[in-house]
C-alpha cells in the first residue's frame, strides 16, 4: 500500500512539475488550461488504477453508478431534444396551416388570371394596337397593360412560391418527425439501461451494507475514504497553486462573501459539521437531503478543478475559488461541468443523487480554507 502511494505521489509530483514548467513558459490561458486538464487527468488515472485494485463490490458499485449517470445524462438531453423537436413540428404545422389558407385564397384569382392569359394568348398587345387610332391613347393603354401584366405575373409568382414553401415545410416536418421517433426509441433504450444499472446498484449496495455491519469495518472504510479525499485535495491544491488562471471579471473574493453565500440546494441538513459520524470520525461538512436529480449550484464564482467519480463520494465536483478556498459537492447523480470550466455563483454544476453508496439522495458539501475543513454555517446565508 505504501509503495503504491509512493508511486502515485511520485507520478503526480512529476506531472505537476511538467505542468508548472509548461504553464509558466506560456502565458496563454488555453495552454494553461490544457496543462491543468493534463495534470488532473494523470491524477484521475491513478485513482482509477487504485480503485481497480480494491474490493470487487466497490468496483461493481462504481461501474453501475457511472453507467446510471451516463444514462441519466442521455435521458435528460434526449428529453430536451424531444421537446425541441415537438416545438419545431408544432411551429411547422402552424406555418403550413397559414400557407394552405393563403394558397386557398389565391386559387380562384390565379385560375382567373391564367384563364384570361390563355384566351388572349400572345396576341394581346397586337389587338390593342389594331383597335386604337390615337397614338397617345395607345401609349397609355400599353403602359396600363404592362402594369396589369406585371401584377398578374407577381401574383402567379407569389402563388408558385407559396406552393413551393408549403412543399418544403411538409418535407421538413417529415424529417423532424423521423428525428423525433428516433429520439424516442433512443430514450426508451436509455431508460432500460438506467433501470438495469439501478437494479445492479441496489443489489451491490445491499451486499456492501451487509459487509459493513461491523462498526470497526465501517469505521475503517470511512477512514480510508477520508484519507484518499485528503490526498486528492492535497494534490488538487498543488495544481491550483502552480497554475494561476485569470479569475472571472468583476468577481468578488470568496472571503468577502462570508455569511452571504447561497446554499448549493435547499434541503434539510441531515448531518451537520462536526457531528459524530462513526467512532471518533466527525463530519467535515454538511450532508444535505435532496430530491433525486435536484439542481446543485456553485456557492461562489470559481473554476472546476476536479469533476469525476471518487470512491466513497461518488460523482464529485471540486471548485477552486482562489486564495486557498475550495468547495466540494459529492454524491451527485450527474455532473454538468468539466475540469477547467469557469462557474458563477448560483450556476448549476450538478444534479443531486446517491452515488458513492448512499441509500437515499443527498448532497455532501464541504468548504475548505487552506486545505482545512470550515463550517458551512459561518459561510452560507440564511435561507
Amino acid at each position: 500500500m505504501k509503495l503504491n502511494r509512493l508511486v502515485i505521489n511520485g507520478a503526480l509530483s512529476f506531472a505537476l512539475l511538467v505542468v508548472s514548467v509548461s504553464a509558466f513558459s506560456n502565458a496563454d490561458d488555453k495552454a494553461k488550461l490544457a496543462s491543468l486538464k493534463s495534470a488532473i487527468s494523470t491524477l484521475e488515472k491513478q485513482l482509477d488504477k487504485r480503485d481497480n485494485e480494491k474490493n470487487s463490490l466497490l468496483a461493481e458499485l462504481k461501474k453501475a453508478e457511472i453507467a446510471a449517470a451516463q444514462a441519466n445524462q442521455n435521458i435528460r438531453q434526449l428529453n430536451i431534444k424531444i421537446d425541441q423537436l415537438g416545438n419545431n413540428i408544432s411551429g411547422l404545422g402552424r406555418q403550413q396551416t397559414k400557407l394552405k389558407s393563403s394558397i386557398k385564397k389565391q386559387n380562384a384569382m390565379v385560375s382567373e388570371q391564367l384563364a384570361a392569359a390563355y384566351k388572349m394568348g400572345n396576341q394581346e398587345p397586337i389587338k390593342l394596337l389594331l383597335n386604337q387610332e390615337d397614338p397617345q391613347q395607345l401609349a397609355r393603354l400599353l403602359k396600363y397593360y404592362s402594369y396589369i401584366l406585371e401584377a398578374r405575373n407577381e401574383k402567379i409568382s407569389n402563388y408558385i412560391a407559396d406552393v413551393d414553401r408549403l412543399s418544403a415545410l411538409q418535407m421538413k416536418s417529415i424529417e423532424q418527425k423521423r428525428l423525433l421517433d428516433s429520439a424516442k426509441t433512443e430514450l426508451e433504450k436509455d431508460q432500460q439501461t438506467l433501470l438495469a444499472s439501478t437494479k445492479r446498484r441496489q443489489a451491490t449496495v445491499k451486499q456492501l451494507n451487509v459487509s459493513l455491519q461491523n462498526d470497526k469495518t465501517k469505521l475503517s472504510k470511512l477512514q480510508k475514504e477520508r484519507s484518499e479525499l485528503e490526498e486528492l485535495l492535497q494534490n488538487v491544491r498543488s495544481v491550483a497553486k502552480k497554475i494561476a488562471l485569470k479569475s472571472p471579471p468583476g468577481g468578488k473574493s470568496f472571503a468577502s462573501q462570508k455569511g452571504l453565500m447561497s446554499w448549493p440546494l435547499k434541503g434539510r441538513i441531515a448531518h451537520a459539521f462536526g457531528s459524530q459520524r462513526s467512532g471518533s470520525l466527525r463530519w467535515d461538512g454538511w450532508l444535505i437531503g435532496a430530491d433525486s436529480g435536484e439542481s446543485v449550484a456553485a456557492v461562489h464564482d470559481g473554476q472546476v478543478i476536479f469533476s469525476n467519480y471518487m470512491r466513497g463520494f461518488g460523482l464529485l465536483i471540486i471548485v477552486n475559488h482562489g486564495d486557498g478556498y475550495m468547495t466540494l459537492y459529492a454524491h451527485n447523480q450527474e455532473l454538468l461541468k468539466n475540469t477547467g470550466d469557469w462557474v458563477l455563483s448560483n450556476e448549476p454544476i450538478a444534479r443531486a443523487g446517491d452515488t458513492g453508496g448512499l441509500e437515499k439522495p443527498a448532497l455532501y458539501f464541504e468548504i475548505r480554507k487552506q486545505g482545512q475543513p470550515a463550517d458551512p454555517k459561518a459561510w452560507l446565508g440564511t435561507r
